[in-house]
């Protein structure tokens, strides 16, 4: 990032990603990964759509899941999806089956999101839990927010002149990042310093500032069977985190 430092982008959303196993090597994550450290720390919130193929990732069906890189790292902050649970009228919302989530393979849990993922797993318990055998209960646990991601509720935005629906994380991930970018917008109209690498944040505030989703589970197929997936609960959960942003709550945490 070859730019003075008042120039730099204090937002960034990324709509890409493939599976851990499909990267080039452990070593090459661990080098982002040290490169998301640093643009946290000087003040870069950076935000990564976390797949949109459930716990399948590109790999597809197989004896483990696929979780997502870069959305697994501790480092970034990972956005999930979400549909309503009527199509097409606004309210309460549901897991979009698609959206990715899960638990990463390479890094592990960072200590920001012990505490909730530990309630997850005692909440959810392995009644609701996949297999154990298809998961690394140790590892980064992801996404930490969602948003509308699914193609039933797609948003409608112009090309080449004519309305269109696009979906996905890559649609959720934008939506998550415009809101804390007017989040930083209050702190600094206040003479706060930038948000910067959220995950913290997001984690000390909790289930009080995100509309919560606890109906269905991402397991990347429209119909979900014998608890393929991580389901979605009260609270923080491996399918949507802690939920959708909610600006007004949120802003009440700066």
């Amino acid at each position: 990032m070859n730019l003075p430092k008042a120039q730099i982008p204090l937002v960034m959303s990324v709509s890409y990603g493939t599976d851990e196993s499909q990267q080039k090597s452990v070593a090459y994550m661990q080098q982002c990964n040290q490169q998301f450290k640093k643009i946290g720390a000087i003040g870069v919130s950076g935000l990564f759509a976390a797949g949109d193929q459930g716990v399948l990732g590109r790999s597809g069906p197989g004896k483990v899941y696929h979780p997502d890189c870069p959305a697994a790292s501790p480092y970034v902050t990972a956005v999930g999806g979400t549909v309503f649970v009527t199509k097409g009228a606004i309210g309460p919302e549901k897991v979009w089956s698609a959206g990715g989530g899960g638990f990463s393979n390479t890094f592990p849990i960072p200590q920001y999101q012990a505490t909730a993922v530990a309630g997850y797993m005692k909440s959810a318990g392995t009644a609701l839990l996949p297999p154990a055998a298809k998961w690394n209960s140790t590892g980064r646990a992801y996404p930490d927010v969602s948003a509308l991601g699914g193609q039933d509720n797609p948003y409608c935005i112009i090309v080449g002149g004519l309305f269109v629906g696009v979906a996905g994380t890559s649609a959720a991930c934008p939506v998550v990042a415009a809101t804390f970018a007017k989040l930083n917008e209050v702190r600094l109209a206040s003479g706060g310093q930038p948000l910067g690498f959220l995950n913290p944040w997001i984690y000390k505030v909790g289930s009080a500032g995100f509309n919560d989703v606890a109906q269905g589970r991402n397991c990347g197929s429209p119909v979900c069977k014998n608890n393929a997936g991580f389901p979605a609960i009260a609270g923080w959960d491996a399918a949507t985190g802690f939920g959708t942003p909610d600006y007004e709550k949120l802003k009440t945490f700066l």
